[in-house]
């Protein structure tokens, strides 16, 4: 599977993408969580932020499965 990034960002600003979406990830779920902790009703702008967010992961997923190796590397280059 090719990196459908690889030709967009750079292996810095891939890196950097990632790390936002991870921090982004805290951040919006903590918020979640805090509301659900106390039963009150999660906001609109919160319900369409975690939409979004999922919705992206696929992209962020796909990427990360792109970089993943099926088998170990073979030390020889055989």
């Amino acid at each position: 599977m090719a990196n459908p990034l690889q030709g967009i960002f750079g292996p810095g600003a891939r890196k950097a993408l990632y790390t936002a979406y991870s921090l982004i990830g805290l951040v919006v779920g903590g918020i979640q969580a805090a509301f659900g902790s106390v039963s009150a009703p999660s906001p609109d702008w919160l319900k369409v932020t975690l939409s979004v967010y999922a919705f992206l992961g696929t992209a962020i997923g796909a990427t990360a499965a792109s970089n993943v190796m099926t088998r170990s590397p073979d030390p020889d280059g055989t």
